[in-house]
């Protein structure tokens, strides 16, 4: 802990307490997680086991644990360097359906938002990924300082049901640094640009914006890029000028992995090198879409980039989702083709 002022007060029911998960607690974690997920669940942490070796005993991830009495009802943690290095992701929440509707959730969010706030070792983005079947979990969210950059269409497992689920990265607006750089982006995308840096700032959080009337940069070849996929996660693909850190494949091998159609690829693209212009065009007429614009989300050379994401998703099954407005207005801005199935005080479900 440091010296920075913890941004939120829990405000926790009496009688309920939080702490970080230790060893002995691994049985209970695994039964809020079981009691919270459905019957056949994908979700990997319904087992003591799996609490054990991928939640306590991983480095990258600090859990905590809500307690009423001796009973443990809710769970949560951060995990570092989580998609990207250098982030830190607010997930894996988990109440026990009897003691829902008391704040925990709340509580857990405020509290791992105060522990990385006051951690002065750690200067990285703050994002949580709120799926679309749970929109108070989003208005939690926002209500927070957190708000929709990206929406990644059937990302993650089939933790709710029968198909994988539909995911909004959120960002916390306060972990985004102002910096005077660059964004190189063509017209088309400005628009998505425009709108979720005007969000987390009037100011633009000091980026500069260079528009380029194409898609293509002129006297650029793909091959010149570095473009490669990490194959520890298989669904994220990294796109970046060629530097130390970037893995030495082949645009051969991104449309490769497209017409398998197996993988769920997210791709960013490193939106501060102009060199990169030439590839906006050349992955949306190839089949990826645009998912957002996710400032401070790279890490390269020990300073942050900006990226743009596109997404390919190989489920061509219409996707049902619930958003509330915020999300609704970031589906918009990318152009994503929707139906409104129902319209509800507090959220829409839409068909994608």
């Amino acid at each position: 802990m440091g010296n920075r002022d913890a941004p939120f007060v829990l405000d926790l029911p009496d009688g309920y307490a939080v702490r970080e998960a230790a060893a002995g607690d691994a049985a209970d974690v695994a039964s809020v997680y079981a009691d919270a997920y459905p019957d056949g669940t994908e979700y990997p942490l319904v087992s003591e086991r799996a609490v054990r070796t991928d939640l306590l005993a991983d480095e990258r991830t600090r859990p905590f644990v809500v307690e009423h009495g001796e009973d443990v009802v809710a769970a949560a943690a951060i995990e570092y360097d989580s998609l990207e290095t250098g982030n830190a992701q607010i997930g894996k929440l988990a109440v026990k359906p009897p003691f829902r509707g008391k704040g925990l959730g709340r509580a857990l969010l405020k509290h791992r938002v105060n522990v990385l706030e006051t951690d002065d070792s750690f200067r990285g983005l703050i994002y949580a990924g709120a799926v679309t079947s749970h929109p108070a979990s989003q208005h939690n969210l926002v209500a927070r300082g957190f708000a929709p950059f990206s929406f990644q269409r059937h990302f993650q497992g089939r933790y709710f049901g029968v198909a994988n689920e539909s995911e909004i990265i959120m960002l916390y607006t306060d972990s985004i640094a102002y910096d005077e750089r660059t964004v190189y982006v063509p017209e088309a995308y400005r628009h998505v640009v425009e709108r979720t840096l005007a969000q987390a700032s009037l100011d633009l959080l000091g980026r500069d914006l260079e528009i380029t009337e194409g898609t293509t940069s002129p006297g650029v070849a793909l091959e010149w890029l570095e473009i490669g996929l990490e194959h520890s996660r298989e669904f994220l693909w990294e796109v970046t000028a060629a530097g130390d850190e970037s893995w030495a494949e082949s645009e051969r091998e991104i449309l490769a992995a497209m017409e398998r159609n197996d993988t769920h690829m997210m791709v960013p693209i490193d939106a501060n090198a102009q060199e990169l212009w030439s590839l906006y065009g050349a992955l949306e007429s190839s089949g990826l879409e645009p998912a957002g614009f996710l400032p401070d989300w790279l890490t390269r050379n020990g300073t942050n980039r900006d990226a743009f994401v596109f997404q390919h998703d190989p489920d061509e099954t219409p996707a049902e989702v619930d958003v509330i407005d915020d999300v609704k207005a970031l589906l918009d801005v990318l152009g994503t083709d929707y139906r409104v199935l129902e319209e509800h005080d507090r959220y829409w479900t839409l068909e994608i």
